[in-house]
C-alpha cells in the first residue's frame, strides 16, 4: 500500500487532533468511502439490491427483484440555464431526481451491486465534475475492515499476520473518522465483498475494535508490501518530524523480495524514420521498453502534455544517489527525449524535446518509471553500459511501518499478531475504543 504522509497530517499527530479512544462513544463507528476503483467517470450505474433498502431516508422500499439505474440528467432551470442532477430509474420510470440521492439500509448484512461490484452498507449519490455519478459508501467499521484485509493482504495467509493487518487497517481507518476517503491505495485498497475469505474474516472478528495507540491516541499506521530487510523512518521517507514508532531497524524476517529492472538508453532508433512525415511510421513504431515508456507518457500527460500523442526516443540520463540511514537512495537524476506528434521545428521535422529532472526525490523518479518496476528505493546495484541501465534492489514499497510479507513470515514461524505489531510499531499499545 502506497501512502504519503503530509506535514499537515504530522501536525495533527503532534498536536493530538485525532480521535481519542478514551473519549470515543461506546459504539462501532462508520466509514465513508468514495468508490472510484471501478465506478469513477461513469454517467450511469446499474444497481441491484439484496435485502431491504430505502430511498432518500424515507419509508419507500426498493425492490430486490429489479435492477435500477442511477444516472446524471440535465434539467433546464427557470432562468433558462441547465443543471445536472442525480436520478434513479426503474426501467424508464423516474423514481427520484435530486442533488443528493441516497439508498440506505438498517441491516448490515444487506448488499448492493453497483455495475457488477458488490458492497455492504448504504450509499449516497451526487454529481461529480458536472457529469459523472459520484458514489460514497457508508459502511460499519468492522465490515469495512473485513473487506480491506483480504484486499491488502492475501486472505489465505497466516491468521496471525491477517490479525496484525486487521488491527493496522482498522487504526488507519479510525485515524480518519469523519473524513471521506476513497477505495484506492491512496488510502486503503477496498473492493467491496469481492475478496472476502473465511480466514481474513475470522482475523477481523477476533480483533474487533482493536487499534494501535501512542500516548492514548490512534496513530497513522503506515504499511507496505515488503521492507526488503530494513524498515524506514517517516522522516527519511517523507521529510516529516521523526516519530518514535517509525524507526529504522533491521528486519531479518523480510529479505526474500528482490528485483531487477533494465532500461534501454535508446527507446526508438530514429535513423531511418522520416521525421518530416511521421504519419507513415508513427503507429507502427514502438519503444524498446513499452511499460516504462507508457509510464513516462502518463507522467508527461499530467505535466504539460495532456491529450498529446508522444513517442519516447531516449533516456540519456538515469542515476540514483545519496542514502538514508536505512540504506535507501534519497535523490536521483533523469532525462528523457521525446516527440510530440505534429509538433515540428522550423525545418518541418518533428521537434525533439527534452525533459530533465535533477536532484529530485528517488521516489519521484520511481513514480515516473513505474513503482511496479522500480519496486523500492532500497537499491543493491546500479550499472550502466553503452546501451542500458540495470537497477536492482529489494523490498516493495516505502518500508515505513509494517511489512506485510515480514508479518506473514513472522506469523509462519509462530509470532502472534500483538508481537508482530510491537516490532513494526514500537512504543505503542493496542487499545479498544469500541
Amino acid at each position: 500500500m502506497k501512502k504519503l504522509l503530509s506535514l499537515f497530517v504530522i501536525a495533527f499527530i503532534l498536536l493530538g487532533f485525532i480521535p481519542n479512544p478514551s473519549a470515543a462513544a461506546e459504539q462501532e463507528p462508520q466509514m465513508q468511502v468514495k468508490l472510484v476503483n471501478y465506478l469513477a467517470n461513469k454517467t450511469s450505474i446499474p444497481v441491484k439490491l439484496t435485502g431491504t433498502y430505502y430511498l432518500n431516508g424515507t419509508t419507500t422500499k426498493l425492490s430486490t427483484a429489479k435492477t435500477y439505474t442511477v444516472k446524471v440528467i440535465t434539467v433546464k432551470q427557470s432562468d433558462g440555464s441547465t443543471k445536472p442532477y442525480i436520478s434513479l430509474y426503474d426501467g424508464t420510470t423516474k423514481l427520484s431526481t435530486k442533488d443528493n440521492l441516497s439508498i440506505k439500509t438498517s441491516n448490515r448484512s444487506d448488499t448492493a451491486t453497483l455495475d457488477n461490484h458488490t458492497y455492504l452498507g448504504s450509499f449516497n449519490f451526487t454529481v461529480d465534475s458536472g457529469k459523472y455519478v459520484g458514489v460514497v459508501n457508508t459502511i460499519y467499521m468492522e465490515d469495512y475492515i473485513k473487506c480491506v484485509v483480504p484486499a491488502e493482504m492475501s486472505g489465505s495467509w497466516n491468521k496471525e499476520a491477517l490479525k496484525a493487518q486487521a488491527v493496522a487497517a482498522r487504526t488507519y481507518a479510525y485515524y480518519r473518522l469523519n473524513k471521506v476517503i476513497n477505495d484506492t491505495t491512496s488510502y486503503q485498497y477496498y473492493v467491496g465483498t469481492a475478496k472476502l475469505y473465511p480466514n481474513s474474516t475470522a482475523a477481523t472478528q477476533e480483533t474487533a475494535g482493536q487499534i494501535i495507540t501512542y500516548n492514548g491516541n490512534a496513530i497513522d499506521t503506515l504499511f507496505s508490501a515488503s521492507n526488503g530487510g530494513m524498515t524506514e523512518s517517516n522522516y527519511n521517507e517523507f521529510g516529516t518530524p521523526a516519530l518514535p514508532y517509525f524507526p529504522v531497524h533491521k528486519d531479518s524476517f523480510d529479505t526474500k523480495i528482490v528485483w531487477s529492472t533494465s532500461i534501454h538508453k535508446q527507446e526508438i532508433n530514429t535513423t531511418s524514420l522520416d521525421l518530416s512525415n511521421p504519419a507513415v511510421w508513427w503507429d507502427q513504431t514502438n519503444e524498446a521498453d513499452p511499460t516504462i515508456t507508457s509510464n513516462i507518457k502518463a507522467w508527461l500527460g499530467k505535466n504539460g502534455y495532456a491529450n498529446k500523442q508522444i513517442k519516447i526516443v531516449s533516456v540519456p540520463k538515469l542515476n540514483f544517489y545519496d542514502k538514508t540511514t536505512s540504506g535507501r537512495v534519497k535523490w536521483g537524476d533523469i532525462q528523457f527525449t521525446f516527440f510530440v506528434k505534429d509538433t515540428k521545428d522550423s525545418a518541418g521535422k518533428l521537434a525533439l524535446q527534452t525533459k530533465t529532472l535533477n536532484r529530485v526525490t528517488a521516489d519521484s523518479i520511481r513514480s515516473i518509471l513505474g513503482s511496479g518496476l522500480i519496486q523500492s528505493t532500497l537499491l543493491s546495484n546500479q550499472s550502466v553500459t553503452s546501451s542500458a541501465y540495470t537497477i536492482s534492489g529489494s523490498g516493495n514499497g516505502h518500508g515505513v511501518g509494517m511489512s506485510q510479507h515480514g508479518a506473514n513470515n513472522r506469523a509462519s514461524l509462530g509470532s502472534k499478531y500483538n508481537s508482530i505489531l510491537a516490532f513494526y510499531y514500537p512504543h505503542t499499545v493496542i487499545s479498544k475504543p469500541y
